[in-house]
C-alpha cells in the first residue's frame, strides 16, 4: 500500500482565459492551459449564503464575467463573485470517476480488490463487478475514492492490509 501524499507547499493558483454562462447554473471554463471544463455551480448556489440565492435568475447568472483570470463576477458585483481556487476544486470533484479513473485509483494506492472492498465497505465481488466493468462504477464512489486520496488521515483511518496465508485458527 502506498499511503497517500499530502500536497508540498501552497496550491498553485489556477487561471482562467475564458468563462461562458450556460444553461441551468453551469459555467463552461477555459482555462490557461487550454483545459475545458463545465462547473455546474447549483450546489455551490444553494449551501452558500442567501446572497447568492439572486444568481437562480438565469439574466442574473447570464450577466457572469471573467474579471481577471482569478475571479468570475455577475453583474459587476465584487461581491458576488467565485474565484477560480473554488472553481477548479468544484470541477476537479465534479470530473468523471468511472472505471478506468477506480482502476488508476487503485493501482496508485496499491490497493488489491479485497483490500479496496474493505476500504469503501463493499463486498469483493462488488468492487470486482466495478473493476471490470460489469457495474457502472457510483458517483458516490469516485466521491469517496477522492476523498481518500486527498485525506490521508482518513484513508488511515479505514485502511486495514491483508496479511497472505490462512487466518489463525481460533482459540477452542
Amino acid at each position: 500500500m502506498i499511503p497517500p501524499v499530502l500536497p508540498q507547499g501552497p496550491r498553485k493558483v489556477p487561471r482562467l482565459a475564458a468563462v461562458a454562462p450556460a444553461a441551468g447554473a453551469v459555467l463552461a471554463l477555459t482555462w490557461d492551459d487550454g483545459r475545458a471544463d463545465r462547473v455546474d455551480l447549483t450546489g455551490w448556489l444553494e449551501s452558500g449564503h442567501p446572497y447568492f440565492h439572486q444568481l437562480r435568475d438565469p439574466a442574473v447568472f447570464a450577466s457572469a464575467r471573467l474579471i481577471d483570470a482569478t475571479t468570475v463576477e455577475w453583474n459587476g458585483d465584487e461581491d458576488l463573485a467565485i474565484d477560480s481556487m473554488h472553481l477548479a476544486l468544484l470541477a476537479e470533484q465534479q470530473r468523471p470517476f468511472g472505471q478506468p479513473e477506480l482502476i488508476a485509483w487503485q493501482d496508485r494506492h496499491d490497493l488489491s480488490n479485497q483490500e479496496a472492498a474493505d476500504l469503501v465497505g463493499v463486498h469483493v465481488n462488488t468492487w470486482s463487478n466495478w473493476r471490470t466493468g460489469a457495474t457502472a462504477v457510483p458517483a458516490m464512489l469516485g466521491i469517496v475514492c477522492r476523498a481518500f486520496s486527498r485525506d490521508p488521515l482518513l484513508f488511515a483511518a479505514r485502511y486495514r492490509p491483508r496479511r497472505s496465508g490462512r487466518p489463525p485458527a481460533a482459540a477452542e
